[in-house]
């Protein structure tokens, strides 16, 4: 195991030590076959030891780690196509390389596992637009779509779009006096719970700090790393108060997945269009499903955003005895296909 070990960290300093196109950062479409041969060399040899020693990971706790964190990367390794990228970063030390797969798209491996399968249904509030969904989870051409009428009135619930404010991210300092002034003229009018969703933690602090927020509501902030307990102490602050003004991350644990039924939650306001930040990884699936489907704007950046748009609108009506009211702020709002990916069981008022 020791020579294994030694081979392995001779292989991963081999790779650090390389010429990279960028300084800390290298993406590849082939993977390193001395690292590969030395990780099977090194699960071989703990296997054969483990033959003799049965308790040897119990009593070596780091060792089962790595060992379980090498068959587990193994196992990805396996599947390893073009739809794949290997990704090398490294900081400043001698030791600091770190090597990863990262799966662009995982259309393929859907596909293999589908066809071992009789039929597979596939449901949810949220699988639109039905192109887009249709092609990520793998499902044939002649897959059968059906989008099933919302069992709610168009009358439970009033959705306002404001086109005014500019919330992209070279606009926000410009547009950020015209946006506390929304919110606050938003929650003073509404009555009940409410809901503000931002797109980061930076832009939603950026606000408060600005918003003079209506007497007699309690603000309640979701902050980064929060404990379990913490999104139960929201929860339970909204079951039983009716004067809550949440700020939480749209896409986040507030975001999808609550159910806040009755009167629980009056109103949610949605700041942007939920795109996600643009960064490496994000660039890469952009020029993947590009060169893929000729799409890479929409299926990196404008299905996803308007995916979380989405689902903070669906917390609000849960019953047939609910009612409730949104309001949705960019300017992007007065765009034709943004619109397009909104719920179609609701009226919409566009200012």
């Amino acid at each position: 195991m020791a020579r294994a070990l030694r081979a392995i960290n001779q292989a991963l300093l081999e790779l650090q030590r390389e010429d990279w196109q960028e300084e800390l950062f290298d993406s590849r479409q082939i993977l390193p076959e001395r690292l590969l041969g030395c990780l099977h060399l090194f699960t071989g040899a703990v296997g054969e030891e483990l033959a003799t020693q049965p308790t040897l990971m119990q009593r070596q706790p780091l060792l089962m780690e790595f060992y379980f964190d090498v068959l587990q990367w193994l196992r990805v390794a396996e599947c390893f196509d073009e739809d794949f990228h290997l990704e090398l970063s490294r900081g400043s030390g001698k030791q600091s390389l770190v090597v990863r797969l990262n799966c662009l798209d995982a259309t393929r491996l859907l596909v293999d596992r589908q066809q071992a399968v009789h039929a597979a249904v596939v449901f949810s509030a949220t699988l639109s637009p039905p192109d887009w969904m249709r092609t990520l989870l793998g499902l044939t051409e002649d897959a059968v779509c059906r989008r099933i009428d919302s069992p709610f009135d168009a009358q439970q619930f009033q959705v306002s779009i404001s086109t005014a404010i500019d919330t992209r991210y070279r606009q926000r300092q410009a547009s950020m006096g015209g946006l506390t002034d929304l919110i606050e003229q938003w929650l003073a009018q509404s009555r009940g719970n409410c809901i503000v969703y931002f797109p980061s933690y930076r832009y939603m602090q950026d606000c408060l700090e600005g918003l003079q927020l209506p007497m007699g509501l309690q603000l309640w902030q979701q902050v980064s790393d929060q404990a379990a307990e913490t999104r139960e102490e929201l929860l339970h602050l909204l079951s039983v108060r009716r004067d809550v003004a949440a700020f939480c991350i749209l896409g986040g644990v507030f975001g999808e997945g609550i159910d806040l039924p009755g009167d629980q939650l009056a109103s949610v306001v949605v700041v942007g269009v939920g795109l996600p930040q643009v960064n490496r990884d994000r660039e890469q699936l952009r020029q993947w499903y590009q060169q893929r489907y000729g799409a890479g704007f929409e299926f990196a950046y404008l299905y996803p955003g308007m995916q979380k748009v989405n689902q903070a609108l669906g917390r609000v009506i849960r019953t047939h005895q609910d009612q409730g009211t949104a309001l949705l702020i960019d300017s992007r709002y007065s765009v034709q296909d943004y619109r397009d990916l909104l719920p179609r069981q609701w009226s919409y008022d566009l200012s």
